[in-house]
């Protein structure tokens, strides 16, 4: 039971990494579009990169059970949550 409980915190930090690493990469994509030549390039090679080390993230921890994954979803959503507040406070929108 203890085993269950450990890997199942395991998984929540993972999927916060997960989502401020995601986050964090579509803040940085956001604010650069303003000075690149090639939007488009951009947008989708960050977006494809993004979208591939999440999904590979979620693959990786879920190691063969949905619980641990839906608990990795959860902690990037908080991650969400979390940079979508700092960085509100930070900027004063």
């Amino acid at each position: 039971m203890i085993n269950y409980i450990f890997s199942l915190l395991i998984s929540l930090i993972l999927g916060f990494v997960l989502g401020v690493f995601y986050f964090a990469s579509l803040w940085v994509t956001v604010r650069q579009l303003p000075t690149t030549q090639w939007p488009f390039r951009l947008i989708f090679g960050s977006f494809v990169g993004r979208i591939v080390i999440a999904l590979l993230g979620f693959y990786l921890i879920m190691n063969g059970t949905w619980q641990r994954v839906l608990v990795a979803l959860l902690g990037f959503l908080v991650a969400r949550g979390v940079l979508i507040h700092r960085w509100v406070e930070k900027n004063d929108f």
